[in-house]
């Protein structure tokens, strides 16, 4: 990008979205003024969560992927309020980020921070030792955010209902909502959206969800119905993986990367369904938050986005999982198929290979790469578009082979 031109561009234009929506604190009142007059009214678009009651802008910052402290503070400026991290991301170091700049601006009570706790590969999802271990999980979430509570803890990649109910990550997230370490409690999914949220529901006691949604999985009518009947109970939905990996391409064979107006085009079309209360998109450079952003005061699709979506070859192209699952019967040897198939997301198109390692090495003996080896032949299929053979085979070939 041209730097100069973009970076100067960068500093008016966040002022004048946040100017404009009265979320800019510590700024002279003519330049407000300047601003506000110039944006001519543009207004941050903000949603309620479910029944915690917090009004939310409908875009926020996914954390996971971004290593500058300087993004928090750039994405608080121009309106953001959501800031969503989790133990595992850079192995805790991503927490640590959040914690420093948070506490750094001052702006603890001003900001909505959720973290998560993964609870997988454990022998027993219940009695004292499972509490145990979510609970030292959390503390060390603290102490890295250098916060005495969070505002949203999930149990982090729940699959099944009965995952979802249970006993040990229940109790513990329970508990320390009652201990106020915690205001609300939720699960995050990646897969079994379809069959954990009505669990959600049923148990009755959990506050917020946060669900993989995105342009690749619109035809999975029995998802958005189950998000729809979810959100009408009162628990909020913050929608994740919405612009389906991001500009790069899985396939190597196709053009590198789609063109910007892609992403505000798929993020729009999640924020569309209105009973998402935010995005949280995982913005890596500044440019990206800027474009992000530009959604949070206007949902109309631009001519280029309309075509864009128009086009039904980037569902095919963009080979994202769905985490169906469907393939997993395929394999004679047990591999779970849908975690290699977000690990391959990770590591190729999120360039987060950290968080790719981290995804396999969580995998049970027998189920990640290992199971592959010897194969000649990759008999997995998937049932939408993605090249499982190729995926596995490039996951293979990498340093992550070793994890």
């Amino acid at each position: 990008m041209n730097e100069k031109l973009d970076r100067r561009e960068f500093l008016v234009k966040p002022v004048q979205w946040a100017a404009a929506a009265g979320l800019l604190s510590g700024v002279g009142p003519s330049l407000v003024a300047q601003q506000r007059a110039a944006q001519d009214g543009a207004k941050i678009l903000t949603r309620t969560l479910g029944k915690t009651g917090i009004q939310l802008p409908i875009v926020s910052m996914g954390v996971m992927n971004a290593d500058v402290p300087g993004l928090i503070r750039r994405s608080y400026e121009v309106g953001m309020r959501h800031f969503d991290t989790a133990a595992s991301y850079q192995g805790g170091r991503n927490e640590e980020m959040v914690g420093g700049m948070i506490k750094e601006m001052g702006v603890r009570e001003k900001v909505v921070i959720s973290t998560k706790v993964a609870f997988r590969g454990q022998a027993s999802w219940s009695g004292p030792q499972a509490r145990n271990v979510f609970r030292q999980t959390f503390e060390g979430s603290l102490k890295r955010l250098q916060m005495d509570h969070v505002d949203i803890l999930y149990h982090h990649m729940v699959e099944s209902a009965e995952q979802a109910r249970a006993e040990g990550p229940l109790q513990a997230l329970m508990e320390l909502k009652k201990e106020g370490k915690t205001r609300f409690i939720g699960l995050s999914m990646h897969q079994g959206a379809v069959v954990v949220l009505p669990e959600a529901v049923r148990l009755g006691m959990l506050d917020v969800c946060l669900v993989a949604i995105n342009y690749t999985l619109a035809s999975n009518q029995a998802l958005f119905d189950a998000l729809e009947q979810t959100a009408k109970v009162g628990i909020g939905i913050v929608a994740m993986k919405t612009q389906a990996g991001g500009l790069s391409r899985p396939d190597p064979k196709l053009p590198r990367t789609l063109p910007p107006h892609s992403q505000t085009a798929l993020l729009k079309w999640v924020l569309h369904h209105p009973f998402i209360t935010t995005a949280i998109p995982g913005f890596t450079t500044y440019e990206q938050l800027e474009q992000n952003f530009t959604v949070a005061s206007n949902l109309e699709y631009t001519g280029a986005e309309k075509e864009f979506l128009a086009d039904k070859t980037f569902t095919a192209e963009a080979q994202f999982c769905q985490q169906c699952g469907e393939c997993r019967g395929d394999c004679p040897r047990g591999a779970d198929i849908p975690a290699l198939m977000r690990s391959h997301m990770y590591a190729v198109q999120y360039r987060n290979g950290e968080m790719a390692r981290a995804t396999l090495a969580m995998l049970e003996r027998g189920k990640g790469l290992d199971a592959c080896a010897g194969c000649t032949e990759c008999q997995a299929t998937c049932r939408n578009h993605v090249n499982i053979a190729n995926k596995i085979a490039h996951l293979r070939a990498s340093p992550f082979a070793a994890a």
